[in-house]
Formats: structure tokens, C-alpha cells, sequence
């Protein structure tokens, strides 16, 4: 997406002044607008802000009267994101004229970014609305879908693409009562012992692995999973996981923390294959490098219009099969 730079330098002069305003407060008074708070403290800390001619990169700076305050800013706007439509094809669910259940395939991204600006589902989700939309003239224009849930791009399972705002909002109240239940499939490393297993951690992102979550004792979101041993087979253990909060890759890092992290997930250790087959890391180099063993197998939701509870269930993809196969000894 191509940014435009726009060049600004702000002069103040302090007249009148409260005791002890800080300088931070004072510029989101003074400045235009589009300066949010957190644009403002990035100016500061980047020592762009002057007092008296003198550079200050603290926030919490206090000002007096007949300061003088210099603002030297390049400020990087954005252009507005625009949507394309792409054909691209869908395993559609559940549709109607509100809300569509996907399944997605693993090694798919789900929405548009900075590294994948198209062939996303979204992409070819306002494909599929668009040409609905020529045929029946009923339905009004759709500007953009908006995404209910999400899922990582190397796994696989249910989502919720809606088709209004205030939709979206209906189901985040949903995601934040608990209302909307998600399960998956993961067949982890090793063997779990406790055929029931509940977690509770604080999940914070690593700042030194970009990408990555850890636990944490102290801070952080709290996150709750619970973990259901289905089948024990040679190598590998089949688990039905229930999320009851959403935060990000917190089912690969609670597994990790039990010392069973998903098959082939490389960025939690799964990728150390217990198996000593050659056929196996034969099979997931050559076909399934982008692949985790996780699926998102069920969903249930009250629909957003007709309070109605819906619920439905995904096939699980072959990888996942292929590899129960590879392992059917059991222990």
C-alpha cells in the first residue's frame, strides 16, 4: 500500500498554562486531530520535540509559562485500504444473508496484510459476494466482509466472515461471554498420560521473538484451555481442545508448556519428531512443510439476527488423517 510523507513543524508559545500540565497533554490540545496520543509519544521519544530549544524525549515533562515548544514531525499517512476481490475457491458451510461459516485449508492466509496484500479468503470472499450480488438484486452492495474470528495460516478449521459492522460487534460480545464455543483436533508429540487436562495462564508476546507468545506469571492476558485425550497412538496423541478465551496461538503454547507441542509446529518445538520413520519427514518436507496439526473441528454461536443457536462441524483434512494412519499402532 503506498504512503504518502507529509512534512510539519509546529511552533507554541506558552502564554497561559496550568501548574504542572505535562507536555504530552498539552500537544494533544494543541495539536490537529489525526496526532492521536500514541503518535504524539512516538514524536517525543524520538527526540522531535524541543523546549527552549532543548531536545526532550519524557513524555511527563511539565511545562511553564512562556515556554517556548518546537515540534520537527515527518508524519507517514497511510493510504486507505481497499479490498479486491479475487476468485478464489471457498468451502462454504453455512451461508445466508448476514454471517458464512468457511472451512478453512491449512496453508491459507485469511485476510490481507503487508506480505500477503491478496489470494487471502477474504479476497475471495467479496469475489463470491460481488458475483451473488449481480444475480440477486435484492441484496444491497457489499462494501468490505468483516471477519468474526480468526485462525493461523498453517492450520485449518471454521471461521466466521460476516457481512455488517454491527454483526461483528454482536459477535464479539458473543467471544467476550463465552457464548460462542470453539473446539479443535491437534495430535501432539508424545504421549499424554491424564486423559483430561485445564489450563490457566497469563500470555504476553515475546519481544524478543517477533511473533511469538509466552507465559507469564505476572502479566498478561489470562487464558483458559481445556484438553481432552480422544486416542493414544504410537508417537502421537489425538486431543479434542476447548478454547474459552481467544488469545493469540494460546492452544500451541499451552501444549508446549505440557511438553507436547503440536506435530510439525516448528515455531513451539513440534517439529522435533519423536519418530524415527524416514517416511514420515519424507512426507511433511515434501507436501505438508506449512502444515500444524490443528483443526478447528466445531462451532457454536446464537445467530447475531435470529437468536437462534446454530452449530457445525467441519471434515477433518487429510493431513490430519494421513498421519493418524502413519501412526495407527497404539501404545
Amino acid at each position: 500500500m503506498p504512503k504518502q510523507i507529509i512534512k510539519k513543524y509546529y511552533k507554541f508559545f506558552i502564554d497561559k498554562i496550568k501548574p504542572k500540565t505535562r507536555l504530552d497533554n498539552y500537544l494533544i490540545e494543541k495539536l490537529p486531530i489525526i496526532y492521536t496520543r500514541s503518535i504524539i509519544h512516538k514524536i517525543i521519544r524520538l527526540g522531535n520535540v524541543y523546549i527552549n530549544k532543548n531536545k526532550i524525549i519524557q513524555k511527563k515533562s511539565k511545562l511553564n509559562k512562556k515556554d517556548i515548544i518546537e515540534i520537527y514531525n515527518i508524519y507517514i499517512k497511510k493510504a486507505k485500504f481497499f479490498l479486491k476481490s479475487e476468485k478464489i475457491k471457498i468451502n462454504i458451510i453455512y451461508e445466508d444473508e448476514y454471517l458464512l461459516i468457511i472451512n478453512k485449508p491449512f496453508n491459507s492466509v485469511v485476510h490481507p496484510g503487508t506480505s500477503n496484500p491478496k489470494g487471502t479468503i477474504l479476497n475471495g470472499i467479496k469475489f463470491y459476494l460481488e458475483k451473488k450480488n449481480k444475480v440477486s438484486k435484492k441484496i444491497p452492495p457489499l462494501k468490505k466482509p468483516y471477519l468474526g474470528n480468526r485462525i493461523d495460516k498453517e492450520t485449518s478449521g471454521l471461521i466466521i466472515v460476516v457481512t455488517d459492522e454491527k454483526i461483528l460487534k454482536n459477535l464479539s460480545k458473543q467471544f467476550t461471554l463465552n457464548l460462542i464455543k470453539k473446539k479443535y483436533i491437534a495430535l501432539v508429540n508424545g504421549n499424554i498420560e491424564t486423559n483430561n487436562l485445564t489450563l490457566y495462564s497469563n500470555l504476553i508476546r515475546n519481544r524478543n521473538k517477533k511473533y511469538k507468545m509466552d507465559i507469564s506469571k505476572f502479566r498478561g492476558k489470562v487464558c483458559i484451555s481445556t484438553f481432552k485425550v480422544i486416542e493414544r497412538l504410537k508417537y502421537i496423541t489425538v486431543l479434542k481442545c476447548r478454547l474459552y478465551t481467544g488469545r493469540t496461538h494460546q492452544i500451541r503454547v499451552h501444549l508446549k508448556k505440557l511438553g507436547h507441542p503440536i506435530f510439525n509446529d516448528k515455531k513451539y518445538g513440534g517439529d522435533q519428531i519423536l519418530c524415527k520413520k524416514k517416511i514420515i519427514n519424507h512426507i511433511i518436507k515434501n507436501n505438508y512443510s506449512q502444515f500444524i496439526a490443528l483443526h478447528a473441528k466445531s462451532l457454536e454461536l446464537i445467530h447475531p439476527i435470529f437468536r437462534k443457536k446454530i452449530k457445525y462441524n467441519s471434515i477433518i483434512p487429510y493431513p490430519i488423517y494421513l498421519l493418524s494412519f502413519i501412526f495407527k499402532d497404539k501404545v
